[in-house]
Protein backbone atom coordinates (compact mmCIF):
# COMPACT_ATOMS: atom_id res chain seq x y z
CA UNK A 1 0.00 0.00 0.00
CA UNK A 2 1.59 3.24 -1.39
CA UNK A 3 1.61 6.13 1.84
CA UNK A 4 -1.57 8.66 1.57
CA UNK A 5 -0.11 11.80 0.83
CA UNK A 6 -0.54 14.77 3.51
CA UNK A 7 -0.82 18.25 3.02
CA UNK A 8 0.42 20.50 5.52
CA UNK A 9 -1.45 24.06 5.89
CA UNK A 10 0.15 26.54 7.01
CA UNK A 11 -3.10 29.65 7.02
CA UNK A 12 -5.97 29.87 9.77
CA UNK A 13 -6.41 27.16 11.89
CA UNK A 14 -9.55 25.22 11.06
CA UNK A 15 -11.14 21.95 12.19
CA UNK A 16 -13.68 20.03 10.88
CA UNK A 17 -16.82 18.24 11.90
CA UNK A 18 -19.22 16.36 9.52
CA UNK A 19 -22.92 15.47 10.56
CA UNK A 20 -24.08 15.58 13.80
CA UNK A 21 -27.19 15.59 15.97
CA UNK A 22 -28.84 16.25 19.51
CA UNK A 23 -31.27 14.84 21.87
CA UNK A 24 -35.48 16.18 22.81
CA UNK A 25 -37.57 15.03 24.32
CA UNK A 26 -40.86 17.00 25.49
CA UNK A 27 -39.10 19.27 27.48
CA UNK A 28 -39.66 23.29 27.48
CA UNK A 29 -36.10 24.06 26.41
CA UNK A 30 -36.07 26.49 23.42
CA UNK A 31 -33.70 25.05 20.74
CA UNK A 32 -31.05 27.55 21.12
CA UNK A 33 -30.56 27.55 24.56
CA UNK A 34 -27.38 26.92 25.78
CA UNK A 35 -27.36 24.29 28.74
CA UNK A 36 -23.56 23.43 28.81
CA UNK A 37 -23.08 20.66 31.43
CA UNK A 38 -19.81 20.89 33.73
CA UNK A 39 -18.38 17.25 32.98
CA UNK A 40 -14.97 16.82 34.73
CA UNK A 41 -12.43 15.86 33.35
CA UNK A 42 -8.01 15.70 34.09
CA UNK A 43 -7.49 17.70 30.57
CA UNK A 44 -8.72 19.06 27.50
CA UNK A 45 -10.32 16.14 25.37
CA UNK A 46 -9.64 15.00 21.67
CA UNK A 47 -12.63 14.68 19.76
CA UNK A 48 -12.57 11.93 16.73
CA UNK A 49 -15.61 12.27 14.37
CA UNK A 50 -16.25 9.28 11.80
CA UNK A 51 -18.93 10.56 9.31
CA UNK A 52 -20.57 7.79 6.88
CA UNK A 53 -22.29 9.06 3.81
CA UNK A 54 -25.37 8.31 3.25
CA UNK A 55 -25.89 5.42 5.82
CA UNK A 56 -29.65 5.13 7.27
CA UNK A 57 -30.22 3.42 10.29
CA UNK A 58 -30.03 -0.23 8.32
CA UNK A 59 -27.17 -0.56 10.95
CA UNK A 60 -27.67 -3.72 12.80
CA UNK A 61 -27.59 -2.12 16.20
CA UNK A 62 -30.43 0.55 15.02
CA UNK A 63 -32.52 -2.17 13.95
CA UNK A 64 -33.54 -1.55 10.63
CA UNK A 65 -32.45 -4.00 8.66
CA UNK A 66 -31.67 -7.22 10.87
CA UNK A 67 -29.82 -8.76 8.27
CA UNK A 68 -27.25 -6.13 8.48
CA UNK A 69 -23.73 -7.03 9.07
CA UNK A 70 -22.30 -4.15 11.28
CA UNK A 71 -20.29 -5.37 14.06
CA UNK A 72 -17.80 -2.51 14.81
CA UNK A 73 -20.16 -0.17 14.87
CA UNK A 74 -22.92 -2.49 16.61
CA UNK A 75 -19.63 -2.83 19.23
CA UNK A 76 -19.13 0.84 19.63
CA UNK A 77 -23.13 1.69 19.86
CA UNK A 78 -23.01 -0.53 23.16
CA UNK A 79 -20.89 1.23 24.93
CA UNK A 80 -21.82 4.87 23.50
CA UNK A 81 -25.22 6.91 23.34
CA UNK A 82 -26.99 5.70 20.84
CA UNK A 83 -29.55 7.87 19.96
CA UNK A 84 -32.33 6.21 18.34
CA UNK A 85 -34.20 8.97 16.05
CA UNK A 86 -31.43 11.80 15.07
CA UNK A 87 -32.80 13.82 12.36
CA UNK A 88 -30.81 15.69 9.44
CA UNK A 89 -30.97 19.28 8.73
CA UNK A 90 -31.60 19.10 5.42
CA UNK A 91 -31.47 15.18 3.60
CA UNK A 92 -28.65 15.95 1.05
CA UNK A 93 -24.79 15.85 1.55
CA UNK A 94 -23.72 19.54 0.91
CA UNK A 95 -26.56 21.63 2.54
CA UNK A 96 -26.89 19.00 5.66
CA UNK A 97 -22.88 19.62 5.89
CA UNK A 98 -23.24 23.48 5.59
CA UNK A 99 -25.87 23.18 8.34
CA UNK A 100 -23.55 21.33 10.89
CA UNK A 101 -20.07 22.85 10.12
CA UNK A 102 -21.90 26.51 10.09
CA UNK A 103 -24.48 25.32 13.11
CA UNK A 104 -26.56 27.64 11.15
CA UNK A 105 -30.32 25.65 9.77
CA UNK A 106 -31.22 25.86 6.06
CA UNK A 107 -33.01 28.66 6.40
CA UNK A 108 -30.50 30.92 7.41
CA UNK A 109 -27.70 29.28 4.68
CA UNK A 110 -29.56 29.18 1.68
CA UNK A 111 -27.81 26.58 1.16
CA UNK A 112 -30.48 23.42 -0.23
CA UNK A 113 -28.79 21.97 -3.01
CA UNK A 114 -25.42 20.22 -4.26
CA UNK A 115 -23.49 23.12 -6.51
CA UNK A 116 -23.78 25.90 -4.12
CA UNK A 117 -20.98 26.39 -1.43
CA UNK A 118 -21.56 28.14 1.96
CA UNK A 119 -18.49 30.74 1.15
CA UNK A 120 -20.08 32.18 -1.91
CA UNK A 121 -23.48 32.63 -0.07
CA UNK A 122 -23.71 36.58 1.03
CA UNK A 123 -23.09 36.88 4.81
CA UNK A 124 -20.94 33.73 5.14
CA UNK A 125 -17.63 34.36 3.76
CA UNK A 126 -16.34 34.88 6.55
CA UNK A 127 -18.83 32.56 9.18
CA UNK A 128 -16.60 30.76 11.55
CA UNK A 129 -16.99 27.17 11.14
CA UNK A 130 -17.25 24.24 13.81
CA UNK A 131 -13.48 23.45 12.45
CA UNK A 132 -12.14 27.24 12.81
CA UNK A 133 -14.04 27.57 16.84
CA UNK A 134 -12.03 24.41 17.76
CA UNK A 135 -8.69 26.10 15.84
CA UNK A 136 -9.57 29.04 17.55
CA UNK A 137 -9.13 27.69 21.01
CA UNK A 138 -5.92 25.39 20.57
CA UNK A 139 -7.13 22.40 18.71
CA UNK A 140 -4.45 21.00 16.15
CA UNK A 141 -7.08 19.41 13.20
CA UNK A 142 -7.05 16.73 10.77
CA UNK A 143 -8.77 15.92 8.31
CA UNK A 144 -9.61 12.72 5.74
CA UNK A 145 -12.40 11.76 3.02
CA UNK A 146 -15.46 13.56 2.72
CA UNK A 147 -15.75 16.27 5.65
CA UNK A 148 -17.60 19.18 3.20
CA UNK A 149 -19.51 18.45 0.30
CA UNK A 150 -16.20 17.43 -1.28
CA UNK A 151 -12.90 16.12 -0.36
CA UNK A 152 -9.61 17.92 -0.24
CA UNK A 153 -9.10 15.94 -3.52
CA UNK A 154 -5.66 13.86 -4.45
CA UNK A 155 -4.13 16.72 -6.62
CA UNK A 156 -2.02 19.85 -5.48
CA UNK A 157 -5.54 22.20 -6.29
CA UNK A 158 -8.27 21.58 -3.36
CA UNK A 159 -11.94 20.66 -5.15
CA UNK A 160 -14.52 23.09 -5.19
CA UNK A 161 -16.44 22.83 -2.33
CA UNK A 162 -13.92 21.69 0.30
CA UNK A 163 -13.38 24.77 1.97
CA UNK A 164 -9.26 24.95 0.89
CA UNK A 165 -7.44 25.54 4.14
CA UNK A 166 -9.88 24.64 6.88
CA UNK A 167 -7.40 21.97 8.09
CA UNK A 168 -3.94 21.69 9.45
CA UNK A 169 -3.16 19.24 7.45
CA UNK A 170 -5.27 16.90 5.33
CA UNK A 171 -5.00 13.25 3.61
CA UNK A 172 -4.83 13.73 -0.13
CA UNK A 173 -6.70 11.22 -1.92
CA UNK A 174 -10.21 9.97 -3.45
CA UNK A 175 -13.35 8.28 -1.74
CA UNK A 176 -14.80 4.63 -1.62
CA UNK A 177 -13.80 2.17 -4.02
CA UNK A 178 -12.43 1.83 -7.36
CA UNK A 179 -14.71 1.71 -10.39
CA UNK A 180 -14.71 -1.48 -12.26
CA UNK A 181 -13.70 -1.44 -15.58
CA UNK A 182 -15.46 0.75 -17.85
CA UNK A 183 -17.33 -1.86 -19.67
CA UNK A 184 -18.61 -2.79 -16.58
CA UNK A 185 -20.19 -0.18 -15.21
CA UNK A 186 -23.63 0.77 -14.94
CA UNK A 187 -24.47 -2.70 -16.05
CA UNK A 188 -26.60 -3.85 -13.20
CA UNK A 189 -29.96 -1.84 -14.03
CA UNK A 190 -28.44 -1.42 -17.73
CA UNK A 191 -28.30 2.04 -19.51
CA UNK A 192 -31.65 2.82 -20.78
CA UNK A 193 -33.57 5.56 -21.04
CA UNK A 194 -35.50 5.60 -17.69
CA UNK A 195 -34.52 8.09 -15.44
CA UNK A 196 -32.29 6.37 -12.73
CA UNK A 197 -30.80 8.42 -9.62
CA UNK A 198 -26.76 9.52 -10.67
CA UNK A 199 -24.41 6.21 -10.50
CA UNK A 200 -27.04 3.92 -9.02
CA UNK A 201 -25.19 0.97 -9.76
CA UNK A 202 -23.83 -2.26 -7.72
CA UNK A 203 -20.75 -4.50 -8.02
CA UNK A 204 -18.55 -6.69 -6.31
CA UNK A 205 -14.79 -5.14 -7.01
CA UNK A 206 -11.83 -7.87 -6.71
CA UNK A 207 -9.78 -5.60 -4.55
CA UNK A 208 -7.77 -5.79 -1.11
CA UNK A 209 -9.57 -3.45 1.66
CA UNK A 210 -6.02 -1.79 1.92
CA UNK A 211 -6.44 -0.92 -1.85
CA UNK A 212 -9.24 0.53 -1.35
CA UNK A 213 -9.71 4.56 -0.72
CA UNK A 214 -11.84 4.23 2.26
CA UNK A 215 -9.85 2.34 4.34
CA UNK A 216 -6.66 4.38 3.34
CA UNK A 217 -8.60 7.59 4.90
CA UNK A 218 -9.50 5.21 7.97
CA UNK A 219 -5.72 4.40 7.90
CA UNK A 220 -4.75 7.95 7.78
CA UNK A 221 -6.63 8.64 10.84
CA UNK A 222 -4.95 5.49 12.61
CA UNK A 223 -1.76 6.95 11.56
CA UNK A 224 -2.51 10.19 13.35
CA UNK A 225 -4.10 8.46 16.60
CA UNK A 226 -0.54 6.69 16.42
CA UNK A 227 1.58 10.00 16.51
CA UNK A 228 2.92 12.51 19.93
CA UNK A 229 0.34 15.52 20.22
CA UNK A 230 1.31 18.29 22.13
CA UNK A 231 -1.99 19.89 22.34
CA UNK A 232 -5.82 18.45 21.82
CA UNK A 233 -6.47 17.16 18.08
CA UNK A 234 -10.14 17.13 16.48
CA UNK A 235 -9.52 14.38 13.84
CA UNK A 236 -12.46 13.94 10.99
CA UNK A 237 -12.89 10.74 8.83
CA UNK A 238 -15.33 10.71 5.87
CA UNK A 239 -16.25 7.54 4.91
CA UNK A 240 -17.78 7.41 1.09
CA UNK A 241 -19.68 4.25 1.28
CA UNK A 242 -22.44 3.31 0.98
CA UNK A 243 -22.91 6.13 -1.10
CA UNK A 244 -23.79 5.79 -4.34
CA UNK A 245 -22.28 3.57 -6.65
CA UNK A 246 -22.28 0.28 -4.74
CA UNK A 247 -18.92 -0.63 -5.32
CA UNK A 248 -16.93 -2.43 -2.70
CA UNK A 249 -15.00 -5.27 -2.03
CA UNK A 250 -16.11 -8.77 -2.82
CA UNK A 251 -15.96 -10.23 0.45
CA UNK A 252 -18.85 -7.79 1.83
CA UNK A 253 -20.65 -8.39 -1.15
CA UNK A 254 -20.25 -12.38 -0.35
CA UNK A 255 -21.93 -11.61 3.02
CA UNK A 256 -25.47 -11.28 1.59
CA UNK A 257 -27.10 -14.26 -0.08
CA UNK A 258 -29.66 -11.49 -2.36
CA UNK A 259 -32.33 -14.59 -2.05
CA UNK A 260 -32.62 -14.73 1.36
CA UNK A 261 -32.95 -10.77 1.49
CA UNK A 262 -35.97 -9.30 3.23
CA UNK A 263 -37.77 -6.70 1.00
CA UNK A 264 -38.94 -3.32 3.61
CA UNK A 265 -42.14 -3.00 4.30
CA UNK A 266 -44.24 -1.62 1.42
CA UNK A 267 -47.87 -1.15 0.00
CA UNK A 268 -49.37 -0.72 -3.03
CA UNK A 269 -50.51 2.77 -3.76
CA UNK A 270 -48.29 4.18 -1.13
CA UNK A 271 -48.46 7.40 -2.49
CA UNK A 272 -51.68 8.11 -3.40
CA UNK A 273 -52.35 10.35 -0.54
CA UNK A 274 -49.63 12.12 -0.71
CA UNK A 275 -49.15 15.56 -1.97
CA UNK A 276 -47.68 16.70 -5.83
CA UNK A 277 -45.02 17.86 -4.54
CA UNK A 278 -44.12 15.10 -2.23
CA UNK A 279 -45.20 12.39 -5.14
CA UNK A 280 -42.35 14.46 -7.56
CA UNK A 281 -39.37 13.83 -4.86
CA UNK A 282 -39.58 10.03 -5.24
CA UNK A 283 -37.56 8.21 -7.96
CA UNK A 284 -40.62 6.34 -9.26
CA UNK A 285 -39.11 5.82 -12.32
CA UNK A 286 -36.32 3.71 -10.54
CA UNK A 287 -38.43 1.66 -8.26
CA UNK A 288 -40.27 0.77 -11.81
CA UNK A 289 -37.20 -0.45 -13.66
CA UNK A 290 -35.67 -2.12 -10.34
CA UNK A 291 -39.46 -3.62 -9.60
CA UNK A 292 -39.53 -4.62 -13.02
CA UNK A 293 -36.20 -6.14 -13.93
CA UNK A 294 -36.86 -8.09 -10.27
CA UNK A 295 -33.22 -6.68 -9.23
CA UNK A 296 -34.77 -5.45 -5.97
CA UNK A 297 -32.94 -7.86 -3.38
CA UNK A 298 -29.84 -7.20 -5.45
CA UNK A 299 -29.73 -3.44 -4.86
CA UNK A 300 -30.78 -4.15 -1.06
CA UNK A 301 -27.16 -6.89 -1.37
CA UNK A 302 -25.13 -3.73 -2.70
CA UNK A 303 -25.93 -1.33 -0.25
CA UNK A 304 -25.48 -3.51 2.58
CA UNK A 305 -22.07 -5.00 1.04
CA UNK A 306 -21.46 -1.54 0.87
CA UNK A 307 -22.37 -0.57 4.36
CA UNK A 308 -20.72 -3.48 5.60
CA UNK A 309 -17.40 -2.43 3.71
CA UNK A 310 -17.86 1.05 5.70
CA UNK A 311 -18.42 -0.52 8.98
CA UNK A 312 -15.30 -2.07 8.33
CA UNK A 313 -13.24 0.85 7.65
CA UNK A 314 -14.50 2.83 10.80
CA UNK A 315 -13.83 -0.51 12.81
CA UNK A 316 -10.13 -0.02 11.74
CA UNK A 317 -10.23 3.68 13.24
CA UNK A 318 -12.13 2.51 16.47
CA UNK A 319 -9.49 -0.49 17.29
CA UNK A 320 -6.91 1.99 16.48
CA UNK A 321 -8.23 4.88 19.08
CA UNK A 322 -8.85 1.79 21.48
CA UNK A 323 -5.01 0.74 21.23
CA UNK A 324 -3.40 4.53 21.36
CA UNK A 325 -2.63 6.36 24.93
CA UNK A 326 -5.53 8.54 23.53
CA UNK A 327 -8.13 6.16 24.42
CA UNK A 328 -9.65 7.48 27.20
CA UNK A 329 -9.40 11.14 26.77
CA UNK A 330 -11.29 10.95 23.18
CA UNK A 331 -15.01 12.38 22.58
CA UNK A 332 -15.68 9.86 19.81
CA UNK A 333 -18.66 11.13 17.34
CA UNK A 334 -20.09 8.16 14.86
CA UNK A 335 -23.01 9.24 12.13
CA UNK A 336 -24.38 9.72 9.21
CA UNK A 337 -25.43 12.80 7.09
CA UNK A 338 -28.92 12.07 6.36
CA UNK A 339 -30.31 8.58 5.42
CA UNK A 340 -31.67 6.44 2.03
CA UNK A 341 -34.55 4.95 0.84
CA UNK A 342 -34.43 1.16 -0.94
CA UNK A 343 -37.69 1.30 -2.34
CA UNK A 344 -40.29 2.59 0.58
CA UNK A 345 -42.29 5.33 -0.81
CA UNK A 346 -41.53 4.27 -4.09
CA UNK A 347 -37.78 6.59 -3.58
CA UNK A 348 -34.56 4.91 -4.32
CA UNK A 349 -32.39 8.41 -3.21
CA UNK A 350 -32.08 10.56 -0.14
CA UNK A 351 -33.32 13.88 -0.19
CA UNK A 352 -36.72 13.16 0.70
CA UNK A 353 -38.95 14.57 3.76
CA UNK A 354 -40.07 11.42 4.58
CA UNK A 355 -38.46 9.30 7.38
CA UNK A 356 -36.05 6.57 5.41
CA UNK A 357 -34.16 9.87 3.65
CA UNK A 358 -34.35 12.46 7.12
CA UNK A 359 -32.82 9.94 9.55
CA UNK A 360 -29.47 8.63 10.20
CA UNK A 361 -27.38 7.30 13.42
CA UNK A 362 -25.88 9.07 15.58
CA UNK A 363 -23.26 7.64 18.15
CA UNK A 364 -21.61 9.81 20.55
CA UNK A 365 -19.11 7.77 23.33
CA UNK A 366 -17.42 10.89 26.06
CA UNK A 367 -14.91 8.88 28.34
CA UNK A 368 -16.12 11.46 31.11
CA UNK A 369 -19.22 9.75 30.88
CA UNK A 370 -18.87 6.18 29.97
CA UNK A 371 -22.06 4.27 31.07
CA UNK A 372 -24.03 3.01 27.75
CA UNK A 373 -27.26 4.97 26.97
CA UNK A 374 -29.89 3.90 24.54
CA UNK A 375 -32.39 6.66 23.63
CA UNK A 376 -35.43 7.51 21.91
CA UNK A 377 -35.46 10.91 22.23
CA UNK A 378 -35.40 12.98 18.57
CA UNK A 379 -32.25 14.89 17.98
CA UNK A 380 -31.06 17.39 15.35
CA UNK A 381 -27.94 17.28 13.28
CA UNK A 382 -27.55 20.68 13.90
CA UNK A 383 -27.12 20.41 17.12
CA UNK A 384 -23.18 18.42 17.31
CA UNK A 385 -21.75 22.12 16.78
CA UNK A 386 -22.80 24.19 20.48
CA UNK A 387 -22.99 20.16 21.90
CA UNK A 388 -19.18 19.66 21.03
CA UNK A 389 -18.60 22.84 22.27
CA UNK A 390 -19.99 21.89 25.65
CA UNK A 391 -18.50 18.47 26.30
CA UNK A 392 -15.17 19.89 25.48
CA UNK A 393 -15.24 22.55 27.92
CA UNK A 394 -14.84 25.33 25.54
CA UNK A 395 -16.83 29.03 25.75
CA UNK A 396 -19.91 28.60 24.49
CA UNK A 397 -20.74 30.27 20.89
CA UNK A 398 -24.19 32.04 21.51
CA UNK A 399 -25.50 32.59 17.80
CA UNK A 400 -26.36 28.83 16.97
CA UNK A 401 -29.32 27.52 16.01
CA UNK A 402 -28.69 24.09 17.70
CA UNK A 403 -28.93 23.26 21.43
CA UNK A 404 -26.01 22.27 23.66
CA UNK A 405 -27.15 18.80 24.38
CA UNK A 406 -24.03 18.26 27.04
CA UNK A 407 -26.24 17.88 30.15
CA UNK A 408 -28.04 14.98 28.47
CA UNK A 409 -24.94 12.99 28.33
CA UNK A 410 -24.60 13.77 31.93
CA UNK A 411 -28.13 13.32 32.97
CA UNK A 412 -30.25 11.48 31.00
CA UNK A 413 -33.40 12.37 32.59
CA UNK A 414 -32.87 16.64 31.46
CA UNK A 415 -35.15 18.33 29.03
CA UNK A 416 -34.36 18.90 25.54
CA UNK A 417 -36.37 21.22 22.60
CA UNK A 418 -38.12 17.46 21.84
CA UNK A 419 -38.22 18.26 17.80
CA UNK A 420 -36.15 18.26 14.42
CA UNK A 421 -36.65 19.95 11.53
CA UNK A 422 -35.92 18.85 8.07
CA UNK A 423 -36.23 21.18 5.22
CA UNK A 424 -35.53 20.12 1.21
CA UNK A 425 -35.26 22.89 -0.69
CA UNK A 426 -36.73 26.40 -0.01
CA UNK A 427 -39.98 26.39 1.74
CA UNK A 428 -40.36 22.57 2.40
CA UNK A 429 -40.19 21.83 5.96
CA UNK A 430 -40.52 18.52 8.00
CA UNK A 431 -40.90 18.98 11.55
CA UNK A 432 -40.47 15.93 12.99
CA UNK A 433 -41.84 15.43 17.20
CA UNK A 434 -41.62 12.31 19.60
CA UNK A 435 -44.61 11.01 18.01
CA UNK A 436 -45.74 12.79 14.38
CA UNK A 437 -44.21 13.88 11.52
CA UNK A 438 -45.97 17.09 10.25
CA UNK A 439 -44.59 17.95 6.31
CA UNK A 440 -45.70 21.23 4.95
CA UNK A 441 -44.45 21.91 1.12
CA UNK A 442 -44.28 25.55 -0.15
CA UNK A 443 -47.41 25.41 -2.15
CA UNK A 444 -49.15 24.58 0.93
CA UNK A 445 -49.33 20.73 0.63
CA UNK A 446 -49.50 18.63 3.75
CA UNK A 447 -48.52 15.60 5.46
CA UNK A 448 -49.06 14.17 8.48
CA UNK A 449 -48.35 10.75 10.44
CA UNK A 450 -48.56 9.14 13.91
CA UNK A 451 -45.49 7.43 14.54
CA UNK A 452 -47.24 5.65 17.30
CA UNK A 453 -49.26 4.09 14.94
CA UNK A 454 -48.08 4.20 12.13
CA UNK A 455 -44.11 3.91 11.92
CA UNK A 456 -43.90 3.01 8.39
CA UNK A 457 -46.07 6.42 7.35
CA UNK A 458 -48.52 4.76 5.40
CA UNK A 459 -51.42 6.75 6.03
CA UNK A 460 -51.69 10.74 5.14
CA UNK A 461 -53.47 12.03 8.52
CA UNK A 462 -53.80 15.56 7.13
CA UNK A 463 -57.10 15.55 5.75
CA UNK A 464 -58.49 13.55 8.77
CA UNK A 465 -61.27 15.35 10.69
CA UNK A 466 -59.88 13.40 14.16
CA UNK A 467 -56.22 15.08 13.55
CA UNK A 468 -57.35 18.69 12.94
CA UNK A 469 -56.21 19.82 16.65
CA UNK A 470 -52.70 18.24 16.25
CA UNK A 471 -52.43 19.25 12.68
CA UNK A 472 -53.52 22.79 14.02
CA UNK A 473 -50.83 22.59 16.73
CA UNK A 474 -47.89 21.33 14.90
CA UNK A 475 -48.54 23.94 12.18
CA UNK A 476 -48.16 26.58 14.75
CA UNK A 477 -45.33 24.82 16.05
CA UNK A 478 -43.66 25.21 12.67
CA UNK A 479 -44.49 28.62 11.86
CA UNK A 480 -42.89 29.57 15.19
CA UNK A 481 -39.89 27.73 14.82
CA UNK A 482 -38.95 28.78 11.38
CA UNK A 483 -39.57 32.57 12.30
CA UNK A 484 -36.97 31.94 14.75
CA UNK A 485 -34.55 31.65 11.71
CA UNK A 486 -34.20 34.67 10.34
CA UNK A 487 -32.31 34.31 7.16
CA UNK A 488 -28.69 35.85 6.53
Amino acid sequence: MTMARITQLTGCLLILLSCAASVPTGGTIAATEVITAQIPRDSTPNVLLIMIDDMNDWVKAYGGNPQAITPNIDRFAARAVRFDNAYCSAPLCNPSRTSLLTGYSPLKTGVYGNSTHFRDVAGLKDVVTLPQYFAANGYATFAAGKIFHSPRGPSGKPRPGSDPGSFQEEWRGGLGVPFPAEEDRFRALGKGSVKTPKNLDWAPIAIADENTNDWQIADYGAQVLAREHDKPFFLACGIFRPHLPWYAPEKYFNLYDADTLQLPEVIANDLADVPVLGQRMAKQEAHEMIIKQGKWKEAMRGYLASLSYADACAGHLLDALENSKYADNTIVVLMGDHGWNLGEKRHWSKNALWEESAKTPLIIFDPARPEPIVTDRVVSLLDLYPTLIGLSGLPPKEDLDGTDLSRFLLDPTADTPGFALTTKDEGNHSLRTDRYRYTRYRDGGEELYDHQSDPMEWKNLADDPAAAEVLDRLRKQLDRYTATLTPN
